[in-house]
């Protein structure tokens, strides 16, 4: 089991199910990345899922910060897919990249890389989204759902130029609930 700490959760990926995990911001390639082209960003996690998909999530956790945060979940001036969409970009530009030139994690990369350039192969972007639950009120709740509608819509709309396998993800939907365990610190 691996396991990492991120915005205040802990996610768990079963050995079992899950090969070639990263704490994708934390790697030395990245970081290079990072530093030679100032503004790149970069997903939380990667990791290989049953030999089927490669798979990028970006965690984000706004619980406790309802007011905070409204502008990103309500499709505001710095709305939270734009930023996701932007961090996958990235990171798949360091992904290859990094395949191409690593001194740390080579084969690991070149691993990510077989999924990217082959059609056959899944690529999946999880947005993993907790945040406060709307008041307990009809219109309020109505409201809540449109905004994750919208999310959802835009993010796919965003990354369909690589994959049609989005998701904006939290512990109550968690679409790997077998293989990727998540809890609050």
């Amino acid at each position: 089991m691996k396991s990492f700490k991120e915005s205040d959760l802990i996610f768990e990926f079963s050995d079992a199910a899950w090969s070639d995990v990263l704490e994708f911001d934390k790697t030395t390639d990245y970081q290079n990345a990072k530093n030679a082209l100032p503004g790149t960003k970069g997903v939380d996690f990667t990791g290989i899922l049953g030999n089927e998909a490669l798979v990028f999530i970006e965690a984000k956790n706004f619980r406790g910060h309802r007011i905070k945060s409204k502008p990103r979940v309500e499709n505001g001036e710095d709305p939270i897919w734009l930023e996701a969409a932007q961090k996958m970009r990235d990171s798949v530009s360091v992904v290859v990249g990094s395949a191409r030139n690593s001194t740390h994690l080579k084969a690991v990369w070149q691993n990510y890389l077989e999924y990217l350039g082959y059609e056959h192969k899944f690529i999946h972007f999880v947005l993993w989204l907790e945040q406060d639950l709307p008041p307990n009120n009809a219109v309020a709740k109505r409201k809540w759902e449109k905004n994750e509608i919208d999310n959802r819509r835009h993010l796919k709309r965003c990354l369909r130029w690589l994959t049609n396998k989005v998701d904006i993800a939290s512990i109550q939907n968690n679409p790997f609930p077998d293989s990727l365990t998540i809890t609050y610190l």
